[in-house]
């Protein structure tokens, strides 16, 4: 009896034969041997984060050869309601041994500025149908390069940066000594998903001169599609500050700002759990009472 290595040595110089002898074509069409075969697993999420996220195709693969064959590549089509989003080739560089399977990696990067950008009405939808095919290329001895299709399709979830503004500086308080002041934030949030804020430390400069620093520590949910507001309160010393922003607080009007945060909410959704938002902001706010 031949031990297992033996015979997988045996059928890899049979399939050298048949092959120098009947060829290529012939060779495909023999009952006893068929090209590679894929099976695609699933599709998951990973590195999710509101500015991109990347799908990962799982494919099955197996070799019917007797003989290995390296997998040196694959080809893609990512389709996005029809239309072609992203294209191109990328290295596997990964090789079977024969007769046995392995799970190989697709991998596609979505940055969704470049997916609203290329499809505008997308901005306003929760999400898209995708499509995503292409080949797995083999390189067979003797045979030469084989491609084999995959495809699958689903459904993306769209996801948006939510859109943070300061409305207004109200002033609750004043006397010659100190100031209480409220700092009107509006947040919205344009997904199909709630957000919860959990921390949200800031700088607020007026003139050029900062006039808080501190950090917010509130449970607030952001309602998917919804709007919140968040109240800021900012305390003045004028013995420390000067008699200067007295002045500013005195004046009816509007003032040059800086905002800058960092926020960090967490959502309900299993791919994206936690999301850090840095922002800086500026322009000219208006001081009411």
């Amino acid at each position: 009896m031949f031990s297992k290595k033996n015979q997988t040595f045996l059928k890899s110089m049979l399939f050298f034969a048949f092959t120098l002898s009947y060829g290529c074509s012939t060779l495909q069409q023999w009952g006893g041997i068929r090209a590679p075969e894929l099976s695609v697993q699933k599709v998951n999420i990973a590195n999710a984060g509101l500015e991109g996220m990347d799908l990962i195709m799982n494919i099955d693969v197996k070799n019917h050869y007797p003989i290995g064959i390296s997998l040196p590549a694959f080809d893609y089509n990512f389709l996005i309601n029809d239309h072609v989003f992203l294209k191109g080739e990328n290295a596997l560089n990964q090789s079977l041994s024969a007769l046995s399977n392995n799970q190989v990696q697709v991998p596609v990067h979505i940055n969704f500025m470049d997916l609203y950008q290329s499809l505008s009405a997308l901005t306003n939808e929760d999400q898209a149908g995708y499509q995503l095919n292409g080949n797995i290329h083999f390189d067979v001895p003797i045979l030469g390069r084989l491609q084999i299709p995959f495809e699958k399709k689903g459904q993306l979830p769209l996801l948006k940066m939510p859109k943070i503004s300061v409305k207004g500086l109200r002033v609750d308080s004043l006397n010659f000594t100190a100031a209480k002041l409220s700092l009107d934030i509006e947040m919205d949030n344009p997904n199909a998903f709630m957000m919860l804020l959990q921390n949200f430390s800031y700088k607020f400069s007026v003139d050029g001169l900062q006039w808080a620093d501190g950090n917010l520590e509130k449970n607030i949910n952001f309602d998917k599609h919804g709007k919140s507001n968040v109240s800021i309160p900012i305390a003045l010393n004028f013995f420390e500050m000067g008699q200067t922003v007295f002045n500013v607080l005195k004046k009816r009007g509007s003032f040059p700002y800086e905002f800058d945060t960092q926020i960090k909410f967490k959502t309900d959704l299993p791919f994206l759990e936690n999301v850090d938002i840095p922002l800086k902001k500026n322009g000219s706010i208006q001081l009411t009472r």
